[in-house]
């Protein structure tokens, strides 16, 4: 996690994200790079639940960031393989995805394909894309 307040740290995890997150998370002033941790400590065996595990975390964050009057984007736009190296992870780690921490900005400060569609309808997935029965495909 890195703030505004710490330059090198805040370009270190921007230059983590793919330029067209680049674009607009700039203005945010938290920047994090989740990882998960895909072995475990204990035996060495595959974390099979890591990611999950990571999912959950942010998901809570992101609660508790609303809660307090923030916004909070998470990416799957990373340099998975430039984060590896920069933030200098061990072996075991895997970095997953950017979030960034903030209040709500202005839309006329983003490129214009962005504002154009900060002010579109926002339109959810029919669940009976992805909620099936007990068979795969199967509509409940």
């Amino acid at each position: 996690m890195a703030t505004k307040d710490q330059p090198e740290s805040y370009a270190k995890l921007l230059g983590c994200l793919i330029e067209f997150n680049q674009s607009w998370a700039r203005t945010a002033p938290v920047l994090v790079v989740t990882a998960a941790h895909v072995v475990f400590n204990r035996n060495g065996k595959p974390n099979l639940h890591a990611y999950h595990d990571l999912g959950q975390a942010v998901a809570h964050l992101t609660f508790q960031a609303s809660a307090d009057g923030l916004l909070l984007h998470q990416m799957a736009g990373i340099n998975v393989e430039h984060a590896r190296k920069v933030l200098e992870l061990p072996a075991g780690w895997d970095p997953v995805t950017g979030v960034a921490i903030g209040y709500e900005g202005d839309p006329a400060i983003l490129p214009p394909d962005l504002a154009k569609r900060e002010h579109e309808e926002r339109v959810r997935k029919p669940q009976s894309r992805f909620v099936f029965g007990s068979n795969w495909g199967e509509i409940r």
